[in-house]
């Protein structure tokens, strides 16, 4: 009997049973912060910026006020200025405020404490500390006081604080100035409360100025250093 030949081709391959497809964890949601954390964030944030403005305030407060601003009367000379009412000459605490009948002030309160008055002589720009309250004292001693008005924020140009620095540099010399280790007794500042853009200051004495005009001013310092302070020799 003939034998059957086994069959070479081979065994039909069954499919694998399909396993079941694992699904993608989600992704973690994140977690809002809840209302009480914003409203208490948002009271550190409120405090915050009341105590930085009331620092701000702070340390832009003026140390000084003027009752009214100066201004020159009919008879004033054009050269020499005019006399002021006295408004005595009281050392008063650094740091403070100062009341001034009038301003520019020509006398009045003013520290006495190194540093703070009085101030060295020379030429102060606009962004100087350089207050009624300090170069009071160097009228007292018998300095010229140069002021320049920066009016809403408008300084006077380049050329105009030139001339004002040349000024403080170029003062007419005194015995006095020279005992102290200074060349002059002349100082300029900025101070914004003056009815002109300019003035001119000695003790209990004034000339307003629209103008600066260099030699005008040589020639009220010469007339006016030590003249009527009430201590010309100190420093």
């Amino acid at each position: 009997m003939a034998k059957r030949r086994r069959s070479s081709r081979p065994a039909p391959v069954m499919p694998a049973a399909a396993r079941p497809r694992r699904r993608a964890p989600e992704p973690k949601r994140r977690r809002l912060p809840s209302l009480r954390v914003v409203l208490v964030g948002l009271a550190a944030v409120g405090v915050v910026g009341v105590v930085g403005l009331a620092f701000i305030g702070s340390a832009t407060a003026r140390d000084y006020s003027c009752a009214e601003l100066l201004t020159a009367p009919p008879d004033a000379s054009v050269a020499d200025g005019f006399a002021t009412k006295s408004l005595g000459q009281a050392h008063v605490g650094v740091g403070t405020k100062i009341r001034y009948g009038f301003c520019p002030p020509t006398s009045g309160g003013h520290y006495n404490a190194a540093g703070a008055g009085p101030l060295r002589p020379g030429f102060y720009g606009p962004d100087a500390d350089a207050g009624p309250g300090g170069w009071v004292h160097n009228l007292e001693h018998g300095y010229v006081v140069a002021l320049y008005r920066c009016a809403e924020g408008s300084c006077p140009s380049d050329a105009e604080l030139a001339t004002l620095r040349a000024f403080a540099a170029n003062g007419p010399p005194t015995q006095s100035a020279a005992a102290c280790g200074y060349r002059s007794k002349v100082l300029v500042a900025r101070f914004d409360e003056l009815s002109t853009p300019y003035a001119l200051l000695a003790w209990d004495r004034a000339l307003l100025l629209d103008a600066f005009d260099e030699a005008t001013a040589r020639d009220f310092a010469s007339r006016s250093i030590e003249a009527t302070a009430p201590e010309p020799n100190a420093c």
